[in-house]
């Protein structure tokens, strides 16, 4: 019985001894700098793009992080843009307390010459990114003598304080003996960026053709759009028995503005408001030529079934209600059955001020046929209640 007693005293003792487990860390925690020059070669047809369009650099590294460069040709005024981005792709998902700075280079020298810094930035998410909207005007690039056979060369400098050690932070998983690293998964924005690239760019795999308004072609991926939109399927499968083959396709689209079916394109494939594009229009009828897109993506967006593209629509027309446009906002309400956005404009009308004002403007005789007896009694009724 005591040697019984002894083996279970000393298996308990090992049991304890098994239990316990010491584990260390340690934080590394060192100021980590580093550098990438981007040769940027064809400034001249990338100045031709339309305004919102960018091209990023190849991924570096420094301090464990991958960085980026997006470069705009012409973000405003005749400027370039210049951004760090924090690469979707990065092991280590953020970066604090960043400071970087972009520098041109002199062509015959190499030496920066233009540099403009950022400190203390906050990356705390892939895709971050900080930069320049103005970092220099094309035309004071050309006349310092920058542009050397139609390139540019930008040096990035990048400094931040990061962990060197056990890598805590990371979020990769890891197992503790054998097996790879799992990376974590790209964020939707990248997987968009690189479904835009498709669109616009590369165009691998586009398998159908849209003619829109016999004024402009667009090249497109018929699964995306079958996937997207029920009236397009149901096209793309007409057009498919017609030629017997998913190959080659070809649609038609009357009654859309190009433009607006460009708009529309982009928001399929990334599943954002294209408001840049919405945006993009210049001169002194800027506002009115934004709001007409807008309403024009309205439509298309009923049209083509495409629900969640229709309720941003209607939120943007709704927040530039004015005596200019109530008129027609109200009217393309109706037309498309957008109870939120007819119930703003009524709000709108029912000060009697506003309703005189809206009823004396060129939209309004423009389209008061299409705005029903029932709905200007419903705005005399309600301005009636408002003001008891």
């Amino acid at each position: 019985m005591a040697s019984a007693a002894a083996s279970m005293a000393a298996a308990a003792a090992a049991a304890r001894r098994l239990s316990r487990s010491t584990t260390a860390s340690a934080m590394v925690l060192r100021e980590v700098s580093g550098s990438h020059k981007l040769t940027i070669d064809g400034c001249k047809p990338s100045k031709t793009l339309p305004s919102g369009w960018s091209w990023d650099s190849k991924p570096f590294p420094v301090g464990g992080h991958s960085w980026r460069i997006r470069y705009y040709p012409h973000a405003s005024d005749g400027h370039l843009a210049l951004y760090l981005e924090l690469d979707p792709t990065s092991a280590v998902p953020e970066a604090a307390d960043v400071s970087f700075k972009f520098s041109l280079l002199e062509p015959s020298s190499g030496e920066p010459k233009l540099t403009r810094a950022m400190e203390s930035r906050s990356f705390h998410k892939p895709s971050v990114f900080h930069g320049f909207e103005h970092f220099a005007r094309w035309e004071d690039l050309e006349d310092s003598g920058f542009l050397e056979d139609d390139r540019l060369t930008v040096l990035c400098d990048v400094t931040f304080t990061a962990d060197l050690g056990s890598g805590v932070r990371r979020d990769v998983s890891a197992p503790s003996s054998g097996g790879a690293a799992v990376p974590p998964s790209s964020p939707a924005a990248y997987e968009h960026e690189h479904l835009v690239d498709l669109l616009w760019t590369h165009k691998r795999g586009a398998d159908v053709t849209i003619e829109v308004g016999g004024e402009a072609t667009f090249e497109a991926h018929g699964w995306l759009l079958a996937a997207r939109s029920p009236v397009l399927e149901a096209e793309l499968l007409a057009a498919t028995k017609e030629k017997k083959s998913a190959a080659g396709r070809r649609i038609e689209v009357q009654g859309v503005e190009p433009k607006v079916f460009k708009a529309m394109l982009h928001y399929m494939y990334t599943d954002a408001f294209p408001e840049k594009m919405v945006e993009e229009v210049e001169g002194e009828e800027a506002e009115g030529d934004a709001m007409a897109m807008a309403r024009g993506l309205l439509a298309a967006a009923d049209r083509f079934k495409l629900e969640r593209l229709k309720t941003m629509c209607e939120e943007t027309l709704a927040k530039r209600i004015d005596v200019s446009t109530a008129a027609v906002t109200l009217a393309a309400a109706e037309q498309h059955g957008c109870g939120a956005l007819k119930e703003a404009c009524m709000e709108f009308l029912a000060r009697p001020e506003n309703l005189k004002a809206v009823m004396e403007t060129e939209g309004y005789e423009k389209v008061k046929s299409i705005i029903s007896n029932a709905v200007m009694l419903e705005i005399v009724m309600k301005h009636l209640c408002d003001h008891k």
